[in-house]
């Protein structure tokens, strides 16, 4: 993207704008006329000093707008304009009660009506006589108007998508740019009005969609196209000059005169592109680019009075017209004519007085704060015992989210997304601003979904404005609570995580203080509406805690929740644990051999399609010869296929199914590991999104992050930890053991 911007002159907001035309009907200078596919034609006199509002007339029509045109087509008038709908063609006067009114009347003069929809247009020059108009409908047939009269209608081409149309007066040729082909048509062909396909002179395979034509006179025309990837100028005989790659998707094109070198030999032309780029170039060579902050769909160069001559008018698919121009801002000062004698000294105390208010004004507080967009505030809301919503697990509780929104200028409609692996009744939200308000609210009530466990109590909500472009993004977690009961301990888990601490062991009723438990040593929690358990168990005698479940997936969620309490109990307290590096080599060669399986089972369903379709072959084979004798056995054969290859595809998404609850597992390993090694000051990209947000597999992720290709997964992500998988001193599983039992008979 380029630093460079377009210094913005003047801009309006045309809602349902479908576009814009620049000509001149009042004191010799450019107007632009704007029309919307509600019908409405607004004529804007943007040159005009004396009047804010710019606006000459505003006319409402019954049929919108598709194109405009504005030249002389009657002989008896000067300028006329020419109005495009889908069933009719319009041409107008614009008149002024006097030359100094600021304001017109639209007459409507007469129109053309159409049997068929109408796709664009464009206008035929003729010498020392009015200009024509050729109609191109939507069913790629041509049809010429002269003033109130229709010269012929309906000549077909050889085409079934209508593209963009244009005449050379020079060659007087038609070029049209259909089903992705440029051709070119001598038009005194057409003039016949014959009702038989017309044949082309030369024709071009763009290769793409046409968007935009432009057509050069002079000794060496040239037609220049706008496709959605490319930019291609032909000569008169369809041979290609030149051809420009755009690195993102055409938008709008438009061609341009330089005031200060009058050159033909080249041809200057604008274009934009869809990541808010505007290109100039000089033929193929590309001269300057900016920074335009929209993607404009029209493109114009006009001249609206002395002091703005060629600037850039731009028209967005939103409604935004923007006029602007590159470089600095014209120097619209003029040196007065009186000579004062300014006194040096005054102005030394006027500005003493100023700085003196300055300094005052601070020290009061009033600096001028930097604007800084849309502020969003998430917080812990209400919580529930039970929701009712139908996505949520039975008698699972509720907490609401109460998000809201300030700074909220120019913003009509804001879109929510929330990503959280706790349910909600949608993952999108929309909010609209008042015009007048500033600020805004939302309530969003998370809980355990009935059809995945979550993993982590994380929310991340994002709002986004798609007029301003602003974007927000805040991640709060839900409490424990929302997620977990309280039930039965287990000691006897597979899977276990030791947290220890450099001081004396907390109760576990008083770290878990909402819960109802009374035992200090152990506390069981649950997830709500499915038989998950985790358990935590503290040992006093060697000041440390232990965490077990048989779902690896919940080791995370209460380790992170224990050790967080542990710190907001005991402030500065040392906290470490062991990375469970054999869980995570447990889950990797977990989800290898089901991956394995998984394309096995894949070329299982290949073999019974490839053997259901023989059957079915051989049936309607038995069926033309017409021998039924064996239609018993082959539909018992086909029975048998079709059963298995039904079972082959149950099983495929059977291990499709247990790779996705894996990969969640090791993802939740790696969050774990992640907080582990926080604990011990070690910093490490691998976290639960590490490569679930991207296209690669996890050993192409690996590589990537450790920079080097060598070695198994395993040694990479002992690596990317920064420590090998040791025990921390003072802890030996046998000892806990012998401990919690000592304690129980205390007990």
């Amino acid at each position: 993207m380029s630093l460079f911007r377009l210094v913005e002159w003047v801009s309006h907001a045309v809602p349902k704008v479908s576009t814009v035309l620049n000509a001149s009907f009042y004191q010799e200078r450019d107007q632009l006329i704007v029309g919307g596919e509600d019908g409405q034609i607004i004529i804007l006199d943007p040159g005009c000093r004396e009047d804010n509002n710019h606006v000459l007339v505003t006319t409402q029509t019954k049929y919108p707008i598709m194109e405009m045109a504005s030249d002389i087509f009657l002989s008896t008038m000067d300028r006329i304009l020419a109005v495009l709908s889908p069933t009719k063609l319009t041409y107008y006067a614009v008149n002024f009660a006097n030359p100094d009114d600021t304001h017109a009347t639209l007459d409507e003069i007469f129109c053309h009506s159409f049997t068929t929809s109408a796709w664009n247009m464009c206008v035929i020059p003729i010498d020392d006589s009015p200009s024509q108009i050729l109609v191109q409908s939507i069913d790629c047939k041509l049809s010429l108007f002269q003033g109130d009269q229709c010269v012929f209608s309906l000549v077909p081409l050889r085409a079934l998508q209508p593209g963009p149309i244009g005449y050379c007066q020079t060659t007087q040729t038609l070029f049209v740019a259909n089903n992705g082909f440029l051709a070119a048509i001598k038009f005194s062909l057409m003039s016949s009005g014959s009702q038989k396909k017309i044949n082309y002179d030369w024709s071009f395979n763009l290769g793409d969609t046409a968007i935009k034509m432009e057509v050069t006179e002079g000794l060496k025309p040239t037609t220049i196209i706008l496709c959605r990837r490319h930019v291609s100028a032909f000569n008169g005989s369809g041979s290609v000059v030149w051809q420009i790659r755009l690195e993102a998707v055409g938008m709008a094109m438009c061609l341009y005169k330089s005031l200060q070198i009058n050159n033909t030999q080249f041809n200057r032309l604008i274009i934009a592109t869809s990541d808010d780029t505007l290109l100039i170039f000089k033929d193929n060579q590309l001269i300057w680019n900016c920074n335009a902050q929209m993607s404009p769909v029209s493109l114009l160069v006009c001249s609206y009075n002395k002091s703005y001559e060629n600037v850039i008018t731009m028209m967005a698919s939103s409604g935004k017209i923007v006029i602007g121009y590159l470089g600095t801002e014209p120097s619209l000062y003029k040196v007065p004519e009186d000579k004062v004698i300014v006194n040096y000294a005054d102005r030394m105390e006027q500005l003493k007085e100023i700085e003196l208010k300055i300094k005052e004004s601070d020290a009061a507080g009033g600096a001028i704060k930097r604007k800084e967009g849309i502020q969003m505030k998430v917080n812990i809301g209400e919580i529930g015992k039970r929701t009712i919503e139908p996505n949520a697990a039975n008698n699972a509780p509720y907490c609401n989210l109460m998000i809201d929104f300030s700074e909220l200028h120019n913003v009509s409609k804001l879109h929510i997304n929330v990503n959280s692996e706790c349910a909600s009744p949608s993952k999108t939200f929309q909010i609209n601003v008042g015009s007048s308000k500033s600020t805004a609210s939302i309530q969003i009530p998370f809980y355990v979904g009935s059809k995945t466990s979550p993993t982590s109590n994380k929310v991340t909500i994002t709002a986004h404005c798609m007029f301003t472009q602003m974007s927000v993004t805040k991640t709060i977690e839900l409490p424990f609570k929302v997620l977990f009961e309280e039930s039965q301990i287990d000691r006897n888990a597979k899977y276990k995580v030791t947290i220890d601490t450099a001081g004396a062991v907390i109760g576990l009723d008083k770290l878990f203080s909402e819960f109802e438990s009374e035992n200090p040593q152990a506390i069981g929690f649950s997830l709500h509406g499915s038989e998950k358990t985790v358990s935590i168990f503290a040992a006093n005698k060697s000041n440390r805690y232990r965490i077990q479940s048989e779902h690896v997936s919940l080791l995370q969620i209460a380790s992170k929740e224990l050790v967080k309490r542990i710190g907001e109990s005991v402030q500065g307290m040392e906290i470490g644990g062991v990375i469970p590096f054999e869980y995570i080599r447990e889950t990797l060669d977990e989800i290898q051999e089901l991956e394995t399986k998984k394309k096995e089972e894949s070329k299982v369903i290949d073999c019974r399609m490839k053997e259901v379709r023989a059957i079915e072959g051989l049936s309607l084979n038995s069926c033309k010869t017409g021998n039924m004798s064996n239609l018993t056995a082959m539909d018992a054969l086909f029975d048998k296929s079709y059963r298995e290859l039904l079972t082959s595809m149950d099983n495929y998404n059977n291990f499709s199914n247990k790779i996705e609850n894996e990969k969640a597992a090791l993802n939740s390993l790696f969050q774990l590991a992640a907080d582990l090694s926080k604990l011990s000051r070690v910093e490490t990209v691998l976290t639960n999104n590490f490569w679930t947000t991207t296209h690669q597999s996890l050993r192409e992720r690996l590589c990537y992050a450790v920079r080097s290709d060598r070695g198994n997964e395993m040694a990479m992500i002992e690596k990317l930890c920064e420590h090998s998988p040791k025990e921390l001193p003072k802890i030996k599983e046998e000892e806990e053991e012998e401990e919690e039992k000592e304690e129980s008979i205390v007990a």
